[in-house]
C-alpha cells in the first residue's frame, strides 16, 4: 500500500490533500459492498484499536453518513458526511466534517475510486482534499491521518480475507414463497443444490452430499442449528476432510408485498483459504452472489414474480384452537369443506410437512371430483402452508375439470390470529410452477374464487356455530 501527498506538478491541490491507495485480493463488487454496507463497514473502519458506531448510512447522492469512531483510550470522534456522487461499483464522493470531541475538527471532500486490476483484484484509492494546506497539516499532525489510513486499509484487507460474507437481495414476492424456496427440498434442488440428497427445516437435521467442481469433489455436510419458521434458518456448513466449520444464516424481512433476504456466512476463515485457495472468501462471495441470481430467476419462473396473490379474510366467532381443529381434522372437514351442494365422499389427512389432505366429492348430478393439499409447513393453531391441486382417486395431480389452463399447483398460506375470543383467518394463494397462460387464467379467475371460497367459509361459519352450541 502507498499513502502520499500528490506531486505539486500533477495537481494544484497537492499541498492540501492526502491520498491513500492499496490493491486488494478481492473482486471489485466485493470491495464496494464492504465499503457501502453499514454492517460490514463497522467491522474494519478506522485505525487499529478503533471501533465504529454507525447512526445512519444512506449511500446515495444527498444521503447522510453519520458515525462515531471510538478510540482505544475511550475518546469519541463524531463524524458527519453527505454523499455527493455514487456510481456503483466505481466511485464515491462525499463532503465530510468531524473530529475529536472538544477539539478543532476536520473538513474535506473525499473521493474513493474502485478499479479492476484483474478478475479478482481491486485497486481502492481514497483522496481527501482540504480547504487549505494548514487544514491538511493539522489533520496529519492531530489525528495521525496518514498512518491511520494505512491501518484502516490493512483492516479492510484482513476483513476481505477473513470476514463473513453478507449478501442481500429483495424479491418481488411474499415472504412465504421465499421461505419455501430456501427450505423445501424439491425447490432447493431446482435453484440451489441439485446434488442435495435430503433436507428438512428442523433443528438437528443433518444431510451430506458431494459437489464436483473443476474436477474436484467437495463433500458437504450441513446440520440445522436454528429455525424460526418463515423468518430465519441457520445451518452449519462443513467439508468432509477439512477441520473448519462455518455457519450459513438466511433471514427474511417482509417489505409490503416484497421480501428482503439477508444471507450471512460466518466462519469461512476456519477453512484456511490461504493454504486451500478453493475455500477463499472471495469464492464463497461469488458463489452466493450467483445463487442469489438463481433464486431470483427461480421465483420469477415459478410464481410469475409480480403476480398479486389471491387473498381472502374472514373472522369467526370462535377461538383459534377450534378453528384450527376444524381446518385440520377430517371428521370436521367433511362437514364444511368444498363448494355448496357437493357431498363429501372421502377425507383423509396426514397433517405433517410432506403429508396430504386427500378428498373426494360428488356433485348433485353424480359426478366425482377429487382434490388434495400437500403440506409444506405446519405451525399448530397459527399457520399452515400447502399446495392445492385437483386430483384423482389415487392422489395424483390432474387438471381442473372445467379449465385446461388452470394452474396445476397453487401455493396457499393460511394464518390464524385470535382477539377477544374471535379468530381471523387469512388465506393467500398464488400459482407455482405455472406457465404465463396459467398465471393469467388464475388472475382472471379471482371473481369465481371469491365466490367459491365465500360459500365454503359460510359453511365453516355455520359449522363452527353448531359445534360451539353442542359443546355448551
Amino acid at each position: 500500500m502507498s499513502t502520499s501527498t500528490a506531486n505539486a506538478s500533477q495537481s494544484d491541490t497537492a499541498d492540501r490533500e492526502i491520498t491513500a491507495t492499496r490493491i486488494f485480493d478481492a473482486p471489485r463488487d466485493l470491495v464496494f459492498d464492504a465499503w457501502t454496507d453499514p454492517q460490514q463497514v463497522t467491522q474494519w473502519w478506522g485505525p487499529n484499536g478503533f471501533t465504529t458506531t454507525i447512526h445512519e448510512m444512506d449511500v446515495r447522492p444527498g444521503g447522510q453518513w453519520r458515525h462515531t469512531m471510538h478510540g482505544p483510550d475511550g475518546t469519541d470522534y463524531p463524524n458527519a458526511s453527505v454523499f455527493k456522487e455514487v456510481v456503483k461499483p466505481e466511485r464515491i464522493v462525499y463532503g465530510h466534517g468531524g473530529g475529536k470531541e472538544g477539539a478543532v475538527g476536520a473538513s474535506f471532500e473525499a473521493t474513493w475510486t474502485f478499479e479492476v486490476v484483474d478478475k479478482d483484484k481491486t485497486r481502492l484509492t481514497g483522496r481527501m482534499v482540504f480547504a487549505t494546506a494548514e487544514a491538511r497539516d493539522h489533520v496529519v499532525k492531530e489525528y495521525n491521518a496518514v498512518e491511520g489510513a494505512k491501518q484502516t486499509f490493512a483492516r479492510l484487507a484482513d476483513y476481505l480475507e477473513n470476514g463473513p460474507v453478507v449478501v442481500e437481495r429483495t424479491f418481488n414476492v411474499p415472504a412465504n414463497l421465499v421461505w419455501n424456496a430456501i427450505t423445501d427440498y424439491d425447490q432447493m434442488k431446482q435453484w440451489y443444490m441439485p446434488e442435495l440428497q435430503s433436507f428438512k427445516p428442523v433443528v438437528g437435521f443433518e444431510t451430506e452430499f458431494s459437489i464436483r467442481h473443476e474436477g474436484k469433489e467437495f463433500p458437504h455436510i450441513w446440520k440445522v442449528t436454528e429455525v424460526v419458521p418463515g423468518k430465519k434458518i441457520t445451518y452449519d456448513w462443513r467439508f468432509r476432510g477439512n477441520p473448519g466449520i462455518s455457519f450459513v444464516t438466511f433471514e427474511l424481512f417482509p417489505e409490503g408485498r416484497n421480501t428482503r433476504l439477508k444471507l450471512t456466512h460466518t466462519g469461512i476463515e476456519t477453512f484456511d483459504g490461504k493454504s486451500h485457495p478453493e475455500y477463499a472468501r472471495k469464492n464463497f462471495h461469488w458463489g452466493w452472489t450467483q445463487l442469489g441470481t438463481a433464486l431470483e430467476q427461480f421465483l420469477e419462473k415459478s410464481t410469475g414474480g409480480s403476480d398479486e396473490p389471491f387473498v381472502i379474510t374472514r373472522t369467526f366467532d370462535a377461538p383459534r384452537d377450534l378453528v384450527w381443529e376444524v381446518w385440520t381434522d377430517p371428521e370436521h372437514l367433511k362437514h364444511w369443506w368444498g363448494p355448496k351442494g357437493l357431498t363429501m365422499l372421502s377425507a383423509r389427512v396426514d397433517l405433517r410437512p410432506g403429508g396430504m389432505f386427500h378428498y373426494g366429492m360428488r356433485t348433485p348430478d353424480g359426478h366425482e371430483m377429487w382434490g388434495r393439499f400437500v403440506y409444506r409447513e405446519i405451525i399448530p393453531q397459527e399457520r399452515a402452508v400447502f399446495v392445492v391441486s385437483f386430483s384423482d382417486a389415487q392422489g395424483g395431480i390432474t387438471r381442473h375439470p372445467l379449465s385446461a389452463t388452470w394452474p396445476l399447483e397453487v401455493l396457499n398460506t393460511m394464518t390464524l390470529t385470535e382477539k377477544n375470543g374471535k379468530t381471523t383467518m387469512t388465506l393467500e394463494g398464488i400459482p407455482i410452477n405455472a406457465t404465463e397462460e396459467e398465471r393469467r387464467t388464475f388472475q382472471e379467475g379471482r371473481g369465481s374464487m371469491q365466490q367459491g371460497f365465500r360459500g365454503s367459509l359460510d359453511q365453516l361459519d355455520a359449522y363452527l356455530a353448531s359445534v360451539r352450541k353442542e359443546s355448551k
